[in-house]
């Protein structure tokens, strides 16, 4: 079958389908780059149809092939939606891969030892909903269990073959349908974890694939920078403090003496280190760190009490203890030390340089309610390229926001991605659908917030929501101004005011396209990802444009390391971020082709700076646009 047959195919099964010339432009790409075992960058604005354009060439070639999203939902759309629908014209298999987390760990369950009565009652609820749940995941549990995070099935802990309850296991029965599908849809997340493990011994746990297509590829860095990313904190010592004495209690371990030290130590360290490193955010050099006998010592005793529970594994277990208990007893210590060799490990990586991978950034957190130390990669270029994309012959990546003004350099850049390049044009008529306005407006200095900038702010917001009858998606880049504006607009609006942060986003969203009239403001989660198509998403204000935050660790050093490098770091790096948040931003708007409505940038610096233009190509030409004193 040909693609064109396939379309065809396709049309009588929706009866309403048309190909559009950018989705067969897309498509006809695919198919040359898995024929070709080529790599292949496409930006597919909103509305092209990428998801066809790139599943309906991996169906026809036949090869095993791994899908990757960032979000679940367009995950769970392609599960149940899309490759079901494209099976009907040409029988494939495909399933889902989700992480251990997702599932229901019947040991666990068992062993569960409810603390109160509510917690007896959740137990109920559990034992009644995994004897009739055919998938264990959490998704199909409905309420949400405050106890989920105790029955859940975990990586570290797992006794794989070893468990009593191993021919039962919804995450094993899920993971076999993995290596049986001609078509994996997983997500970026779950993608990073495999390549971190694959680094670590040489093979992933994902099936091995001929071919990976990466949708939402923009996604992709920030996915892959934040599993490489480690930390510790006040918090964490405590968590691990409390595990270790109910483990302690649970299993007659003599671990007190440890216990003790590890009780003083830890806080004096974090009390040090707030005092020593009073920013929010201070990077710091391993060599400058001013604590590091502190952090020696605390991971001495972490080694030490690692010692003392591979001793006690080492016994016989107690013969009063059954086959079920003795493995419910494993699952618990391999859980624990397999948590304790990660807290290990990441002290030692923040006070001693890294030899493999990629550069790391190492910083201090002060935060009202954490202490710790955080390392990152400074890019994961080397985990994305050795961990993931070496292993394919064939590479798709695609997002509506690859490039700018057709250029790909920066993300290729930071990808690490080199090959064929393609932007198509967008399927919607942006010069009838929308109208943008810029507001001459300047923005504040950074760090200085007067009442004077938020009074404007927050009443140009009133007047752009009461002209357009509420519907208003409003982004910011910075909380405490968002919390401003908010406060300003509580009592001033006659539309429903939510806020991201209220309640889970899924619902937030859920409310706001239901009431049709509301007024969202949201922080950087949410200038992308959101799909509301129709009138209750009507105008989207953009209240500053979308420039790293100043002070953040990885974005300080990725600066640095330009400008040592005699390159010019605004424009290679902080121009390109922002230009490529805008249009996301931006995006949000326009979901289908009857969609209308008004984009408006309450940041004058677009008209008064010379990098204003740039950031303005992104956007779609030939829109009106007007500009607003």
């Amino acid at each position: 079958m040909t693609s064109e047959a396939f379309l065809r195919a396709l049309r009588r099964e929706l009866p309403d389908f048309e190909a559009r010339p950018s989705q067969k432009e897309m498509l006809r790409a695919c198919e040359s780059a898995l024929k070709n075992n080529k790599i292949l960058l496409v930006e597919a604005p909103t509305g092209v149809g990428k998801t066809f354009a790139y599943a309906i060439p991996a169906v026809l070639a036949g090869r095993k092939t791994i899908i990757s999203t960032n979000k679940k939902n367009l995950q769970e759309q392609l599960v149940q939606k899309d490759l079901p629908l494209l099976a009907k014209i040409r029988p494939f298999r495909f399933a889902p891969a989700k992480g251990f987390s997702n599932y229901l760990c019947l040991l666990s369950l068992r062993g569960l030892e409810p603390i109160t009565a509510n917690d007896l009652q959740e137990k109920s609820r559990l034992v009644t909903w995994a004897q009739a749940t055919e998938s264990g995941e959490v998704e199909e549990l409905s309420p949400p269990s405050a106890l989920w995070r105790e029955v859940a099935a975990d990586s570290a802990g797992c006794l794989r073959h070893e468990c009593p309850f191993y021919d039962e296991c919804f995450y094993f029965r899920a993971r076999d349908r993995w290596f049986d599908a001609d078509i994996l849809v997983t997500n970026h997340a779950l993608l990073a974890a495999d390549a971190a493990l694959y680094l670590q011994t040489g093979r992933g746990f994902l099936p091995e694939a001929e071919v990976l297509i990466i949708d939402e590829a923009h996604a992709l860095e920030e996915a892959f920078s934040g599993a490489f990313t480690r930390w510790v904190s006040a918090y964490t010592l405590e968590a691990l403090l409390r595990e270790a004495r109910l483990l302690e209690r649970r299993l007659g371990l003599r671990l007190a003496p440890t216990l003790s030290r590890l009780e003083t130590l830890a806080p004096a360290l974090f009390e040090e280190l707030r005092s020593l490193y009073r920013r929010e955010r201070q990077r710091v050099a391993p060599s400058e760190f001013a604590l590091r006998t502190e952090v020696e010592l605390i991971i001495q005793v972490l080694q030490q009490l690692q010692g003392e529970i591979e001793r006690f594994l080492s016994k016989p277990p107690p013969s009063l203890l059954g086959p079920s208990e003795q493995k419910l007893q494993l699952l618990q210590v391999r859980k624990f030390l397999s948590w304790l060799d990660e807290i290990a490990l990441t002290l030692m990586s923040f006070i001693e340089p890294v030899q493999e991978g990629s550069p790391r950034v190492r910083w201090t957190e002060a935060l009202e309610r954490s202490t710790g130390l955080n390392v990152a990669p400074l890019y994961p270029k080397t985990e994305l390229q050795d961990g993931l994309l070496a292993r394919f012959d064939s590479v798709i990546s695609t997002s509506a926001t690859l490039s700018i003004a057709g250029d790909f350099s920066y993300m290729q850049e930071q990808l690490g991605i080199t090959g064929e390049m393609l932007a198509l044009d967008s399927s919607f008529d942006y010069a009838n659908q929308v109208r943008l306005f810029l507001h001459r407006v300047e923005p504040p200095e950074r760090g200085v917030l007067s009442s004077s900038y938020l009074e404007d702010l927050a009443r140009r917001v009133r007047e752009i929501v009461t002209a357009s009858g509420g519907g208003a998606l409003v982004l910011f880049t910075n909380a405490r101004v968002l919390d401003e504006v908010h406060r300003r607009l509580q009592n001033a609006l006659r539309f429903l005011l939510l806020r991201q942060g209220e309640e889970p986003r899924p619902q937030l969203l859920a409310r706001f396209q239901r009431d049709g009239n509301a007024v969202l403001l949201g922080l950087d989660s949410f200038w992308e990802g959101i799909d509301v198509p129709g009138a209750a998403l009507r105008t989207v204000i953009i209240t500053k444009l979308p420039f790293e935050v100043p002070d953040d660790p990885i974005h300080q050093a990725r600066v640095e390391r330009l400008r040592e490098a005699g390159r010019d770091a605004f424009s290679e790096y902080m121009l390109p971020r922002a230009a490529l948040k805008l249009k996301q931003g931006f995006g949000r708007l326009i979901r289908s082709a009857t969609d209308v409505g008004d984009v408006h940038i309450l940041d004058g610096r677009v008209l008064t700076r010379a990098y204003g233009k740039r950031l303005l190509q992104v956007l779609p030409q030939g829109i009106e646009t007007k500009v607003v004193s």
